[in-house]
Formats: C-alpha cells, structure tokens, sequence
C-alpha cells in the first residue's frame, strides 16, 4: 500500500542550473553557461551537461555549476551521479538548503532512505518553511516505515499549511500502517473535506473503509474515485494497489488491466501486474508484462530482475535468465543499490552450474 500513500515530491526547482552570466567572470565561462542554458531550453540536456562539465574547470569553486550539473542528471533520472555532483556543491555551500533538498530528492530515489532522510532534515532545519522538504521528509521516513516520524513530517506541514490535503491523505495512510484505523479515517475525512474532488482522498478512504470493516463503505469510496476521474488510469492502478494489499489478486488484476486500457503507457500498471502474474506463476503472462515495461525504460533494473524470475520460471530459458539478471545486475551495481545487488547475485548461483 505504500505506493499509493505517498508521493515523493519533484525535484525543487530552486536548485535550476545557474542560467545568468556572471559579470566579473571571465568570457568563456559565461559563453559557456549561456550556451548551456539554451540547450535547455531546448531540451539538449546531454549536451547542457557537457557544457556545464567545461564550465566546472574553469570555475571549480562555483557550486551552483555543481548543483545545477546535479539537478539536470536527476531530470535525465541519473539520480546516483546527481547525489554525487550535489555533495560536491555541498562542500562549497554546506548551508544550502536547496542544495541539500536535491541531494535527499536523488538518494531518496536510489533507496537510500537513511541519508535521503538525513538530507532532508538538513534542508528542513535549514529553511524551516519549505513545505517541499518536509513533505520529502515524511515520504521517506514512510518508505523506511517510520509512520511515527513520517506523521510527525507531516504534522509540521500542517503548522505551515494548515489546509494541506496532501498531508492529511498522507498522514491517514500512515495512521493506517500503525493499525490506528480510527485516527487514519478522521484524518481521511479531513482531507475529503478539504478538496471533496480529489479522487486519491476516496481511494485512501476507501483503504480505510476496508480495513475498518466496512466493505460496503470501502468499495462505495472506490466508486467515487471512478466517478470522480473516468478516464484517469493512475486510479485505477491506485484501486489495484488497494486491492493487492487486501490480498484481493483478482480484483487487483482487474483494476490493473483497467488501468492499461485506459492509460496503456503507464509502466507501473505493467510491473504490478507482472508481479500478480509472478506470484501465480503465469510466467508467459508475466514475461510480456515486464516486456513491455523494459522497453519503455530499459534502465529499470527491478523489470530485468523480476524478467528474470519469470524466464527461469517458465523452464527451458536458463540462458535468457541469466542475461536478464545480468543487466539488473549491471544497474544496480551503477545504482549503488547494494540490496538489489545481493539479491541478483544469489538469483545467478542458483542458475551458474546449468551454465553449458
């Protein structure tokens, strides 16, 4: 249920790449950045990138040129690089709040909870209003399943934005996870009264409305969702996510496929039914499924990994299994994702002896 209860906030866009030439510099750098700003405009980000590197040897104290190499990386969903070219910026500018917002945006994306979490703090105590960095905060101390201190995050949201729905949706899913289910559904219905048309509210509530015992409640919440957004596929896969955390798997793969029809390019529609069909064991089913997944983002080392499982699953395919977690183990290993790493490696012993 965690995918649903939360939702990690978008990179600040405090931290944009230093655009404006700097007087007292001298006239190759500020070529430099002003070229590298209309590769931007343009969408060349590689190409930006590449300036931008020119321009750190010529000016290797300015840690905007770092943070802003940072923030194009995590545009581009290079998130390790980005972590790394933030630390640079940080050891110019440690009291950076913006500077330190980025770098949990990039660890928190990497799965490295502990320091996304220590990052964000940095930036919370550092610019005590960014309700941005909070709400990072609370979504990673979620992931780590710290619910207390994700509802504390939260609570301080709500001192600086006391009709802040996201919070109060948030922080019910949170009260859930404690099993505190009278808590979770006050909070719910604080949000619902707060924004009534907000289909994401109805789903949560109806989570609630389950887990309280009321079904009836629970699938009339579902269906206000769907009346609220018809043709919005993100409900359906969040009425899926319910629904395998229910352990409903049927009712999940419906809302699943729902999703599909009306969104065929939402991607984790795709891996959460190719999880469905792993744990079934419909292999074919999900070989296709994380097919599909790989070719929109052939850089998702989970879809390599978990194609992996359903290539050995399926018999007969040992070779093709083993090349899909050997490229999951390439991107983890760049990821700096040491659990996916050993995870991988163990999948491959167990295959190396039918190795010819």
């Amino acid at each position: 249920m965690a995918v649903i209860a939360i939702t990690t906030p978008q990179i600040a866009q405090a931290t944009e790449i230093v655009a404006q030439a700097n007087p007292q510099a001298n006239k190759q750098l500020n070529d430099l950045l002003e070229q590298g700003r209309k590769l931007v405009d343009a969408g060349d980000l590689e190409n930006a990138i590449t300036l931008y590197t020119q321009a750190v040897s010529l000016d290797p104290r300015n840690a905007k040129i770092y943070s802003g190499i940072a923030y194009l990386e995590a545009l581009r969903g290079n998130f390790q690089v980005a972590a790394q070219y933030y630390q640079n910026a940080l050891i110019l500018e440690p009291n950076n709040a913006d500077f330190q917002y980025g770098l949990g945006f990039s660890l928190a994306n990497l799965q490295q909870y502990d320091a996304a979490a220590d990052a964000y703090r940095r930036a919370t105590m550092l610019k005590r209003d960014n309700i941005q960095a909070h709400q990072g905060l609370a979504a990673t101390l979620f992931r780590k399943e710290d619910y207390a201190g994700a509802i504390r995050a939260y609570q301080t949201i709500l001192t600086l934005d006391p009709r802040n729905w996201e919070a109060y949706s948030a922080m019910g899913m949170a009260f859930l996870k404690q099993e505190n289910v009278m808590k979770a559904l006050e909070v719910l219905q604080q949000a619902a009264m707060i924004a009534p048309n907000e289909a994401s509210i109805q789903i949560k509530l109806g989570a609630a409305l389950l887990k309280y015992g009321d079904r009836n409640g629970g699938v009339a919440a579902f269906e206000r969702a769907a009346q609220l957004a018809p043709r919005d596929g993100d409900v359906q896969f969040q009425i899926g996510e319910i629904f395998k955390a229910e352990e409903n798997w049927q009712a999940a793969s419906q809302a699943y496929q729902r999703a599909l029809a009306l969104k065929p390019t939402l991607m984790e529609a795709n891996a959460a039914l190719g999880e469905l069909q792993l744990a079934q064991q419909d292999y074919i089913g999900a070989i296709i499924s994380y097919r599909r997944v790989i070719e929109n983002n052939p850089n998702d080392a989970s879809a390599h990994f978990n194609m992996g499982l359903a290539l050995k699953g399926r018999g007969s395919r040992e070779q093709q299994a083993i090349a899909s977690f050997q490229k999951a183990l390439e991107l983890y290993q760049q990821q700096g994702n040491t659990e996916g790493v050993k995870k991988t490696q163990a999948a491959l012993q167990q295959l190396q002896p039918k190795k010819k």
